[in-house]
């Protein structure tokens, strides 16, 4: 009788346990949904920003009422698009006086690329740690949250001291750049929203610098990624088939001979100026896969290869190089492409583009020196260009050690910060910029690169 009503007892304990965690999870729950931002300065956005997990491919639900509650706060509206379903685009808008005049567009990307703990992070890479000298570590301090919060806080403080803007300015915030923009940037350029949103420049991510510079892109390196599948014979690991008959030996030479041509560009590398990356073509194997035990030969394995472009390469030859580097690897290898992007042309960076010349006045009016740059890397702004608008990528991170993707990716304040007052400059010279000043067609400030 005892023991049936001690049972009982921790039963009921158990209930009451549960009904009270589901009670304590709606309430969290509530609280998060009825977050209130009013009295956040621009560093706790920035903190709160890098504690929503928006990891590539996850769900960014929680990201999208984030910016819905902080365009509220600001008093704009905002719009959701989900051209593919799970990827949302957000969309705010500050109206200027003339929207028949050619828009500002200020490009972001809401999701990051993976980080852990256990990857070797001192803090919780999505816990927006502040550190005693005043530095925030966190995925997205720098890929690209910061710039986010930048650009909305510049925009509240411009509405917020009644500073008349002559052109329509568009806050985007897309999905999937990280991952090559299939379903964020690449669709919302041809549909009619965009189209609806007439837009003159766009303004894209840079990088942070280890000198006292900001570098500003105005050229991307196209993407190329491939998959090799290397099949071979498949036997007990005990048998001993000559290599160039097994996936592991095609995927050899593959390698030898992409490592070969790595090897060559490597060399240009090394050589390059910092602002220009454009003249060599890196090469990455990112990813080997294959194997089904310890015990047994494979019959298939898998390479991923990263190649960003030269901006000078011609891409049917560069195509025609990789098709015989594969073919004169073996028998039985194939390869498709994953990312295959198109070249896109440069912005102009000179007194003829009006765009350029409002960026550098107001860099040059806080002091701050501008550096025209070709990265090694990509961003969404290829896909702006290759539409036929010029894009600049800017990220103000002078003195900032580059940790993009890194671990312990991290920000110092101050620098976030005094990015804040170079973006309230730049955006009100942009869209300040006198009626009919700036060309009917974009590609007036765009030029291809000679290949």
């Amino acid at each position: 009788m005892d023991l049936t009503n001690q049972s009982r007892r921790i039963k009921m304990n158990r209930i009451a346990f549960i009904v009270l965690a589901v009670l304590q999870l709606r309430v969290s729950l509530a609280a998060c949904d009825t977050a209130d931002y009013s009295n956040s300065s621009p560093v706790e956005l920035l903190q709160a920003y890098i504690q929503i997990n928006t990891t590539t491919y996850n769900d960014l639900s929680e990201a999208v009422e984030f910016w819905k509650k902080l365009a509220v706060l600001a008093d704009v509206p905002v719009n959701v698009y989900e051209i593919v379903e799970g990827f949302p685009i957000v969309v705010l808008k500050w109206a200027g006086a003339d929207s028949s005049q050619h828009s500002i567009m200020l490009n972001s990307h809401m999701d990051v690329v993976p980080a852990a703990l256990e990857d070797g992070w001192t803090y919780d890479p999505f816990s927006g740690h502040i550190d005693e000298n005043n530095v925030m570590y966190g995925r997205g301090t720098q890929d690209m949250k910061s710039v986010s919060i930048q650009y909305y806080t510049a925009l509240r403080r411009l509405k917020e001291n009644n500073v008349t803007l002559l052109r329509d300015v568009y806050m985007t915030l897309m999905p999937d750049e990280e991952v090559g923009a299939e379903a964020g940037m690449i669709p919302f350029l041809e549909s009619e929203e965009f189209a609806a949103m007439n837009v003159g420049i766009e303004l894209d991510e840079g990088t942070s610098f280890p000198l006292p510079v900001i570098a500003v892109f105005y050229q991307d390196k196209v993407v190329w990624q491939i998959k090799v599948d290397c099949h071979g014979v498949s036997a007990h690991g005990s048998t001993f088939p000559a290599t160039n008959e097994t996936a592991t030996g095609k995927c050899r030479n593959v390698m030898n001979k992409f490592f070969e041509f790595r090897d060559e560009q490597y060399e240009l590398a090394k050589v390059a100026p910092p602002n220009d990356a454009g003249g060599y073509t890196s090469v990455n194997i990112n990813k080997i896969n294959g194997g089904t035990a310890n015990n047994v030969i494979p019959s298939l394995i898998s390479l991923t290869i990263d190649i960003r472009l030269g901006t000078t390469v011609n891409e049917e030859q560069m195509d025609a190089k990789i098709r015989q580097m594969i073919a004169e690897s073996g028998s039985n290898i194939t390869f498709s492409y994953i990312l295959k992007n198109p070249q896109s042309p440069a912005t102009i960076v000179n007194a003829s583009n009006p765009y350029w010349n409002a960026v550098t006045s107001a860099a040059e009016e806080l002091g701050v020196q501008l550096l025209a740059t070709i990265p090694p890397g990509s961003t969404d702004a290829r896909h702006v260009r290759n539409a036929g608008y010029p894009a600049l990528g800017l990220s103000p991170m002078p003195n900032t050690e580059l940790l993009l993707h890194a671990v312990n990716e991290r920000l110092a304040m101050d620098t976030f910060l005094d990015g804040i007052d170079l973006y309230e400059k730049i955006i009100d010279n942009l869209a300040n910029i006198p009626a009919d000043y700036t060309a009917e067609d974009g590609t007036e400030y765009l030029k291809v690169t000679a290949r």
